[in-house]
């Protein structure tokens, strides 16, 4: 986490050297990401990243910890009470993502990036328990939703939850597959990563749901 000396400059300089890393890492992985080209560009001493920072694996922590922290401002306020089912839910934390991205292009293209980096030999230990984290997220859901009487209770909460994660991955893959997003094209031009893409993409989240919904939800008898 930030050194003192870090969380005590002006916001705007520390907006300034907050972007600049959310950059390099947002198009490279952790291995390959430079400390000296960013404080290169920044005109700033490499050394004064050691009095913000314990080492560049302190500074990638705090990268993330921005920027989910950012996001969560948005998909935060989308409350699973306040949706009719699951699936409404589901899309609805996409829509707010939408605007997270729109209004935050750096920080959501550093998140994009994210499976990239935590693939990195250095950090892939980071990877296997920061997917752990996720996939007992979505586990917790389905344990709601079972309680709840809305999904079926005959396949384990744990199969089900990673099959939502994986659903997630899937929609993010095949936006990029299928070319509606290029996050290297729309990062070189300062651009969003789903940049005006919001219509297609609901469209395919509502797909994804169509396909799996029935294998979710409880059967009426």
């Amino acid at each position: 986490m930030p050194k003192q000396t870090f969380l005590n400059l002006k916001e705007p300089k520390r907006k300034f050297i907050t972007d600049a890393f959310l950059r390099e890492f947002a198009v490279k992985t952790f291995d390959e990401a430079s400390l000296t080209d960013v404080v290169k560009n920044l005109g700033i001493a490499k050394g004064s990243v050691y009095q913000y920072f314990d080492n560049k694996l302190d500074l990638f922590m705090y990268l993330i910890q921005e920027c989910t922290t950012v996001k969560m401002n948005y998909v935060g306020l989308v409350k699973r009470k306040d949706y009719q089912d699951y699936w409404i839910f589901f899309k609805a934390l996409y829509e707010y993502g939408y605007q997270f991205d729109n209004e935050n292009p750096i920080h959501s293209h550093f998140l994009h990036n994210l499976i990239n980096n935590l693939n990195s030999p250095s950090v892939n230990n980071l990877f296997d328990e920061m997917m752990k984290q996720t996939v007992s997220a979505f586990e917790k859901m389905v344990k709601y939703e079972i309680k709840s009487g809305h999904f079926r209770n005959d396949i384990s909460p744990k199969i089900m939850g990673f099959t939502l994660y994986k659903m997630g991955m899937a929609i993010q893959e095949q936006l990029e597959f299928s070319g509606v997003i290029s996050p290297q094209e729309s990062i070189r031009r300062n651009k969003s990563v789903y940049q005006d893409k919001k219509e297609i993409m609901i469209q395919i989240v509502e797909e994804h749901i169509k396909l799996i919904r029935p294998a979710f939800d409880k059967q009426e008898v």
